[in-house]
């Protein structure tokens, strides 16, 4: 009797180191996906040396004389396209220029060797009309899609100074 309490008592533990079967299955469940858009702009075309932006070039180019107006337009920091702005639609955003590091009584120069300087004017659109002056910036609200941001250039007829390379720099400012 002993004998066969303690066969009988070791069957479960024997069953239980026995493999279970596996059978196949299906779990479904959801999986929540979100992407958050953020009011923002983004400027395509320019690039970063170190903590300063380069957002492009306006070159006059190169002249032996003042007499005539020379217009100009900027380029992108690569000088193979124009400098753009990408805001989420609906943002609202100015583009904005100080005078530049040559200014005088509110007029852009460009510097040159011995205290020489060239005059010139920046517009916001081709027929340069609208001066880009600081306080005057270039407003408009974003569409989703890349913006334009030409600069317009004229230096107007003026006495030619020295030979040489005139130069300034303009910082563009922009909020959103």
């Amino acid at each position: 009797m002993k004998k066969t309490l303690l066969t009988l008592a070791s069957v479960p533990l024997m069953m239980s180191l026995t493999a279970t079967p596996l059978f196949a299955g299906t779990v479904t469940g959801n999986l929540g996906v979100t992407l958050t858009i953020g009011a923002g702009c983004e400027v395509i075309g320019g690039n970063s040396t170190g903590a300063v932006n380069q957002f492009g070039t306006l070159s006059f180019g190169e002249y032996s004389s003042l007499a005539n107006i020379i217009n100009s337009q900027s380029t992108d920091a690569a000088g193979t396209g124009n400098l753009q702005l990408l805001c989420t639609t609906g943002t609202p955003f100015t583009v904005g220029l100080d005078n530049g590091l040559n200014a005088a009584a509110g007029q852009r120069r460009m510097a040159g060797t011995g205290g020489a300087f060239i005059v010139y004017n920046l517009y916001q659109e081709p027929a340069r009309t609208t001066l880009w002056a600081p306080g005057t910036p270039l407003a408009g609200t974003g569409t989703g899609t890349p913006v334009n941001l030409i600069v317009y250039g004229q230096v107007p007829s003026q006495a030619t100074p020295a030979a040489g390379t005139y130069t300034d720099t303009v910082t563009m400012i922009i909020t959103w």
